[in-house]
């Protein structure tokens, strides 16, 4: 294994992940190969064997392993039981030192458990959360925070999910100045359950631009750049959202190919869906970092392809080359250091 330089800028991915799982994976490592990413690749024999039968890379290193943690079993019970998975031995590699990050769309409740249990929770840090980049109206996306890694929290861990966010969004994503938004269900300071109150009163006199309460609405239009949320509620919105835009691209195609007039009339406009399904790929903004340990991890979506699993890995490498997770360590500690 690489130490050094070389190791820290090393990106582990699981091949054994997602919907697509190895193929998707191992096209999304030959892309980062190509570029020159150091790419250490953990999957079954046959996996492996196709993998480095790409090509001789020298920047590829490889770990076969026996097991895989499935999204069906109980996390933390898994994490225990399969110390040969990819996923116990990728989390492992960073916390090791061979691997700067790790990479996978595998199992979100493994990855989540097997972060704190492994790799742990950064100093100062309550819980991890989340963050994923969704297509906005300003065409450079929002920073969403938590999508389901802590459904469970006080006002104080929303002011980190704020901080953390704000941190990557500045290092990774390299916005200037982000605001952030609490999601409520109003715009007053007086609305919301009685943690979400607290938290916006907190947020008023946080280290970062606190707008205010931000509606589901208006999540995509430009009220905030970094939204914060519980992960119990953030889970909820995503998969909303999926689900809407799932009716709603199904009940155009069937008006579409209704008549001989409405698909002529979708020919022409081929060019504007073609577009509008660019606007809203998830895949150009890789996975969803999770924020609060002490090293890399992005989970990307089951149902990625290779081209979301390429944009994951180089996500990845901008995280550690910035050293995301130290900045928000020192920070929050920081921030503790003189309330004290």
């Amino acid at each position: 294994m690489n130490t050094g330089v070389e190791a820290r800028t090393t990106v582990a991915v699981d091949l054994m992940g997602g919907d697509y799982a190895p193929d998707a994976a191992i096209e999304g490592c030959v892309a980062a190969l190509e570029k020159g990413i150091p790419i250490l690749a953990l999957g079954d024999a046959e996996a492996v064997a196709k993998l480095r039968s790409q090509g001789d890379y020298p920047h590829l290193q490889t770990i076969e392993c026996s097991q895989v943690i499935t999204p069906d079993e109980p996390p933390v019970s898994a994490i225990r039981r399969k110390k040969d998975s990819t996923i116990v031995r990728g989390l492992g590699a960073v916390k090791e030192g061979q691997a700067g990050a790790f990479v996978s769309a595998g199992s979100t409740g493994a990855l989540v458990a097997g972060g704190a249990l492994i790799i742990k929770r950064a100093k100062g840090i309550d819980r991890p959360c989340l963050g994923i980049v969704l297509p906005a109206r300003n065409k450079r996306g929002v920073l969403f925070v938590d999508l389901g890694a802590s459904s469970d929290v006080r006002p104080e861990t929303l002011v980190e999910f704020g901080l953390m966010g704000k941190i990557y969004a500045e290092r990774v994503l390299g916005w200037e100045e982000p605001t952030v938004g609490l999601l409520n269900i109003g715009t007053e300071k007086q609305k919301g359950s009685m943690v979400a109150r607290k938290a916006y009163n907190l947020m008023e006199d946080a280290p970062f631009n606190f707008v205010g309460n931000v509606e589901a609405r208006d999540v995509f239009f430009g009220k905030a750049d970094v939204i914060v949320i519980d992960g119990f509620t953030g889970n909820v919105f995503l998969k909303t959202c999926e689900g809407t835009v799932l009716f709603q691209m199904e009940t155009i195609k069937e008006q579409v190919y209704g008549s001989l007039r409405s698909r002529l009339g979708a020919l022409l406009m081929k060019p504007v869906f073609s577009k509008v399904r660019e606007v809203l790929d998830y895949s150009a903004y890789g996975g969803a970092p999770l924020l609060g340990l002490e090293g890399c991890v992005v989970k990307c979506h089951g149902s990625s392809g290779a081209t979301a699993i390429a944009n994951g890995i180089a996500q990845a490498l901008k995280f550690i080359s910035n050293d995301v997770a130290t900045v928000i360590s020192e920070t929050i500690s920081e921030i503790y250091k003189e309330d004290e």
